[in-house]
């Protein structure tokens, strides 16, 4: 097949392109708007709804009522991106006489994201551009090595999550982060312990008493109570900001974080594999079995123990507490990461600790304020997204490829690349791996 610039126009019409299975754009445009109304209201109001039950108690009539909007305006939002990407693809079409490399997907869906941003409330922008930056990181990675400018780099996930985490800790440790409000750091003071936080200029809780006896009842509890008994009777710093010994700290901190693992571990697979598990009971045991099972719980137990570990061995040898102990204690930590090496957390991670430096930066008039910085990231991520599902789908996360096919009622795959295989992609060969992969279809769900 003949390639052409990818500064050339094909002379291809939007029928052709962009809705095959329609004549109209205006059908094509608002069948595509009740499919994705339908679906985004089904994916937020469970969302919502979850949400409402996670806090534990019985909802106000403000709080419903504060549900309810949060949930229609959310709907809203991604619907208004769904629809509007298909009507500007066949404006851009109409005005421009040709479709052009960056007005098949990426420009209408810059444009239909800024449009959809701007619906949505602003409290929840910063967490939509976060997600999709996440998404839009691995999608460029993926672009540059499919196009032989970059090669894997072994253990890059965790040089990473390492850096990042690091960094976040010295925050943490530093103080810094009480001025942030961001959830990520309760995550931070579950996992290395409220002790860590930013205390260093405070004097130290002294230790507590030593008991004397533990009462014994059974072989189990006899053997963790004599494990305890010696633990607790180890040396302890005075510059520690902990109780106990520093072996009890760095034991229980990880022993506490290797439990939540395995129960968040054993819980999702229970979860995500329950219609075998009904099918077939058997399969219960082999969920146990598999040392997949104890991947997060590895991570999480030893990222603990190691960083209190690290922590404590500083103070001891130094004599005193710093923040910067951080630094060679969560790297040391972070190398458990490699236990479970998952390419979201450890993008959600980097972009995490990259919104906090910045919000820092700003509070300490080191850089400047952007106004508008996340309507325009959210818009530039999102058009990467969908310019890598319509022209190179291959390097799309699958996940975020189901999600659009699933949101569009199938069209994000009937979409005919045919006409876009001119600009020497192999768009087509793409697409149709990608349905193999995904088990997707090409066919496009009416709702009537």
């Amino acid at each position: 097949m003949t390639h052409i610039s990818k500064l050339a126009g094909i002379p291809t019409t939007c029928v052709e392109y962009m809705h095959p299975w329609t004549d109209h754009c205006v059908n094509a445009t608002a069948g595509l708007l009740l499919q994705a109304c339908k679906e985004s209201f089904r994916i937020y109001s469970a969302v919502y709804l979850l949400s409402l039950v996670m806090r534990g108690k019985i909802p106000t009539k403000k709080d419903v009522r504060r549900t309810i909007q949060g949930m229609l305006q959310s709907t809203a939002f991604l619907t208004t991106n769904a629809f509007t990407f298909s009507m500007f693809v066949c404006l851009l079409r109409r005005w421009l006489g040709k479709l052009y490399f960056i007005t098949v997907a990426f420009v209408p869906s810059w444009l239909a994201s800024f449009f959809a941003i701007l619906v949505e409330r602003p409290s929840r922008r910063g967490l939509l551009c976060l997600y999709v930056a996440n998404v839009a990181t691995e999608t460029y990675w993926r672009m540059l090595e499919s196009r032989g400018l970059v090669r894997p780099v072994k253990h890059g996930r965790v040089i990473i999550f390492g850096l990042s985490a690091t960094l976040l800790l010295f925050y943490y440790r530093s103080g810094l982060h009480k001025t942030q409000n961001d959830g990520l750091f309760d995550i931070i003071r579950f996992v290395v312990g409220r002790s860590e936080e930013g205390k260093v200029d405070e004097a130290p809780e002294p230790p507590l008493p030593r008991p004397a006896a533990f009462p014994l009842r059974g072989v189990v509890k006899a053997v963790h109570n004599r494990v305890m008994r010696l633990l607790k009777s180890l040396p302890w710093h005075f510059s520690c900001p902990h109780r106990d010994s520093c072996a009890s700290y760095t034991f229980q901190g990880g022993s506490k974080l290797f439990c939540v693992g395995l129960g968040l571990q054993v819980t999702l697979s229970l979860v995500f594999q329950m219609g075998k598990i009904i099918r077939n009971p058997a399969a219960l045991k082999r969920i146990f079995r598999n040392r997949e099972v104890l991947k997060i719980a590895l991570f999480l137990g030893g990222f603990s123990a190691l960083f209190r570990a690290t922590s404590c061995s500083l103070r001891h040898l130094i004599g005193r507490d710093s923040p910067y102990y951080a630094l060679p204690a969560g790297l040391l930590a972070s190398t458990m990461f490699s236990q479970y090496p998952d390419t979201s957390v450890c993008l959600y991670i980097m972009w995490k600790m990259l919104q906090i430096t910045y919000k820092l930066g700003i509070e300490r008039k080191v850089l400047p304020r952007v106004p508008g910085a996340t309507i325009f990231l959210y818009c530039t991520f999102t058009a990467t997204l969908f310019h890598a599902a319509m022209v190179e789908p291959l390097n799309l996360r699958e996940s975020y490829w189901k999600f659009l096919h699933s949101l569009s009622g199938g069209r994000s795959a009937a979409i005919d690349r045919i006409p876009v295989d001119l600009w020497g992609l192999e768009t087509s060969k793409a697409l149709t791996e990608v349905l193999k992969r995904t088990r997707t279809d090409l066919n496009v769900k009416f709702l009537f």
